[in-house]
């Protein structure tokens, strides 16, 4: 008996078998601000990264809106996806979206934002290490502090610019505060400034413009916040108000306004941002969801992704990468 030809056709049974399983996962992916550099290079790697795989992926922007997202939510879940990443626009979604999921029965991870089922467990998340992301800015700003002389001044001020209804980006403010201070253990705490923002540019601009204004006394600033638009948002206001790049310091976070700030070539005091590819972060949530679905096994609890420092200096590097969308 001649076993070749039914090896082989048991082998293509099998490739079969697998490529069917592949396109039988379909999955949803929820963002809360689709049309910010952030979401659409997470959106576009979250798509590639399902087309590669073979799988099905249908994307909402829910534009911060909660009730859109849990009606978004509900809807491909009747079109029958088997795992959803979410983005939310509000963390006390946690609870709501996770028991939709388990009544479901479908995978679920969150990305970015990190959330909570109703017993205070935390969901499987992929993003970045907010505490410890926050504290790379923190200590980038205190070496620049000291570089650039500020140490021997009196009328430095830090300003946190938070968004306060979101705790991962508290968690990073938090984080920054923590290592100036270490770093620079004399700072005057009553030097610090924090200003409220609603985690968009324009807010930050509005809030810190007012912010300047309460604060004549101070000629010299320091700013971390939540990501780029925070910090740029209040670099723009002291440009507006007169100040010049030398009187800020600025590091952001995300790298998603890189290209405004350097693209120029002109002096800033947007003096860095720690980047974090947003695209490869959608593609691992997609990843995770196919094999997570495919293997029957569960997600990982925590997957992180790590920073690099984007500069004037080595923006070169960078700007291919970053300045195509």
């Amino acid at each position: 008996m001649n076993l070749k030809p039914l090896a082989a056709g048991i082998g293509l049974a099998a490739l079969a078998l697998a490529a069917a399983r592949a396109d039988d996962v379909k999955l949803g992916y929820i963002n809360k601000m689709g049309e910010h550099p952030w979401f659409v290079a997470e959106v576009a790697g979250a798509k590639a990264e399902a087309k590669k795989l073979g799988a099905a992926i249908s994307t909402q922007d829910v534009q911060f809106n909660a009730d859109l997202t849990l009606t978004t939510f509900d809807t491909m879940v009747g079109d029958g996806v088997k795992g959803i990443a979410i983005v939310v626009p509000d963390r006390a979604l946690g609870p709501v979206v996770a028991e939709k999921a388990a009544k479901a029965n479908i995978k679920l991870i969150a990305v970015d934002d990190d959330i909570y089922d109703a017993k205070k467990k935390m969901l499987p998340y992929i993003g970045m290490n907010a505490t410890n992301i926050g504290r790379q800015v923190g200590a980038e700003d205190a070496a620049l502090y000291k570089t650039m002389g500020w140490d021997k001044l009196q009328d430095v001020r830090l300003a946190s610019i938070e968004d306060r209804k979101a705790d991962t980006c508290m968690q990073r403010n938090r984080g920054a505060e923590a290592a100036f201070l270490e770093a620079v253990p004399g700072f005057d705490k009553s030097h610090i400034i924090r200003i409220p923002y609603d985690n968009t540019m324009n807010g930050s601009i509005d809030a810190v413009t007012t912010t300047l204004t309460a604060h004549p006394e101070a000629q010299h600033w320091i700013f971390y916040s939540c990501n780029d638009d925070g910090v740029l948002g209040a670099v723009r206001a002291t440009e507006n108000s007169g100040m010049k790049p030398d009187q800020v310091i600025g590091i952001g976070i995300d790298g998603s306004r890189a290209c405004d700030a350097f693209g120029s070539g002109n002096p800033t005091g947007f003096r860095g941002t720690m980047w974090i590819d947003s695209g490869k972060e959608g593609a691992t949530a997609v990843a995770l969801l196919v094999k997570s679905i495919q293997d029957n096994t569960p997600l990982p609890p925590i997957t992180y992704v790590s920073p690099d420092l984007i500069t004037p200096a080595n923006f070169a590097e960078f700007k291919g990468r970053i300045c195509h969308k």
